[in-house]
């Protein structure tokens, strides 16, 4: 369930610049390298929130889309849906400019968190949250139909009662796909009511899964900055082509409250040889600040083809700065050593959230998309007009190229970053706030083309700024791709 704040971690050892003065990007927008993208495509048929995405890596006409939709306890009015719970599970097989399928996949227990992912075989793997566990489906003909794992339930289509549970005790699960002669299928997670992370395999096309490793080094910085009373959160693992692995974790002072922590440190674990058998990965500390706010509210990392590792974090990196921007973390020798943290979005926008990155098809080539606004520096602030923005960069993130994806609004109103607590009330204890759209957004690079795909969660519709408007606590997913500009190749 998308940050309750509890912990995921990860683990810092040593190796970099501690509180490294931010630096700004030369970021413009347009340009003639500014990448230009289609219209959004809305999504019908399910709610939106946080929409997961994935390419078919041998065919990247396959394209998926998944959103959770709320577990059955009365928060998946969060997600669009009062009576639906699993995953609504979108796919297109012309590139994303349409999107035939759509249906509900996973438990009725399920739709707390949703994670899609696609194997070299062209297996469709969807991970669905029921708390429990996450109830596991799988498609070998693009999406049209699903199982749950198990021979004996071939005919259910992984609906309502799903026979593969996998992660005991589960919260903010992700997928990943090894490449190699045999796809290996991670299961990612923390356990509900420790928050620690936790790691797991299947050698079966996701069948089964075993512990494979120890993300948290308990001898590492982050491994004694840990505690399960704290918050934490954790990004989808990233690999890099030659298997090794990342995973970004945002921890919390030791000392810090439960509820309300302010995210300060980045780490990031890394695996050389993927996540077989006992394996503990290696821990180091991407940026620390006394005074840093960075979880606005997912992170995310990603590896270009060369092997530079990009994390993307949104927030305040020192105490004192009065706007939360899009700041962007790059190492070039695996993860060891990161540069200081720079700015991706240009001055104008004052609240920036929601970062998603993706790294290109050659070294140096990184892009980034987010939330963006000029109406204040606060995300929660309740008269925002937000948009969504794509910016890329070849030279490493030191310049940027920006594009406003959405030219007119997508969101009005706050976005709030307290995860579960945003349905409690903002932080002046006033109202509810605003978790329409969740916690994240999604993007791909196509494999062949280096032309970018977005999955972003939108709501338009919803109009507290004029008299009487309408706010019905839903979102949709929308998709855009990458129709000019510079491709990442």
């Amino acid at each position: 369930m998308r940050t309750r704040r509890t912990t995921l971690a990860l683990i810092g050892a040593v190796g970099t610049l501690a509180a490294a003065t931010p630096v700004v990007a030369h970021a413009t927008s347009g340009g003639s390298t500014a990448p230009k993208f289609s219209k959004a495509i809305e999504l019908k048929g399910f709610g939106g929130g946080e929409p997961s995405l994935a390419l078919d890596p041998s065919n990247s006409k396959n394209v998926y889309v998944t959103a959770p939709q709320g577990i059955p306890t009365g928060a998946n009015v969060v997600f669009g849906s009062s009576t639906t719970s699993g995953v609504g599970f979108w796919a297109s097989h012309d590139g994303g400019k349409s999107f035939p399928i759509a249906q509900n996949l996973g438990s009725a227990f399920g739709g707390g968190d949703s994670d899609v992912e696609v194997g070299t075989d062209g297996t469709v793997y969807v991970a669905d949250l029921e708390a429990a566990g996450a109830a596991i489906c799988t498609s070998s003909d693009h999406g049209r139909t699903f199982t749950s794992g198990n021979a004996a339930k071939a005919a259910d289509n992984c609906q309502n009662v799903t026979s593969n549970q996998q992660g005991p005790e589960n919260d903010r699960q992700w997928l990943n796909v090894g490449r190699g002669q045999t796809d290996a299928v991670y299961l990612t997670y923390h356990d509900f009511s420790g928050g620690f992370p936790i790691m797991e395999r299947s050698d079966d096309h996701g069948a089964n899964f075993h512990p494979c490793g120890s993300i948290i080094d308990p001898q590492s910085e982050a491994g004694r900055q840990y505690s399960p009373s704290n918050g934490t959160l954790v990004a989808k693992p990233a690999i890099d082509p030659t298997g090794r692995m990342f995973v970004e974790v945002t921890m919390p002072p030791l000392q810090s409250p439960p509820v309300g922590a302010v995210l300060n440190s980045l780490y990031v674990a890394v695996a050389d040889h993927g996540c077989p058998d006992g394996t503990v990965f290696k821990n180091y500390k991407v940026y620390s600040d006394p005074g840093a706010d960075l979880g606005k509210i997912f992170n995310s990392v990603t590896v270009d083809r060369a092997g530079n590792v990009y994390v993307i974090s949104a927030g305040k990196t020192k105490a004192g700065q009065s706007t939360t921007n899009v700041w962007l973390f790059v190492s070039h020798d695996h993860g060891v050593h990161w540069a200081a943290p720079v700015r991706v979005n240009t001055p104008n926008l004052r609240a920036n959230v929601m970062p998603a990155v993706v790294g290109g098809l050659r070294g140096n080539e990184v892009a980034v998309g987010w939330f963006g606004t000029s109406d204040s520096g606060d995300p929660n602030y309740l008269k925002s007009q937000w948009r969504y923005y794509v910016a890329t960069s070849f030279d490493g993130g030191k310049h940027f190229s920006q594009t406003t994806v959405t030219p007119s609004p997508i969101h009005y109103g706050d976005i709030c970053t307290q995860g579960l607590f945003c349905s409690v009330n903002d932080l002046t204890g006033t109202a509810a706030s605003n978790r329409n759209l969740a916690d994240f957004d999604e993007m791909v690079v196509d494999p062949h083309t280096g032309e970018l795909i977005v999955a972003f969660p939108g709501d338009p519709y919803n109009r507290p700024d004029l008299p009487n408007g309408p706010n019905n606590y839903s979102s949709s997913a929308y998709v855009v791709r990458q129709v000019g500009g510079k491709p990442l190749r």
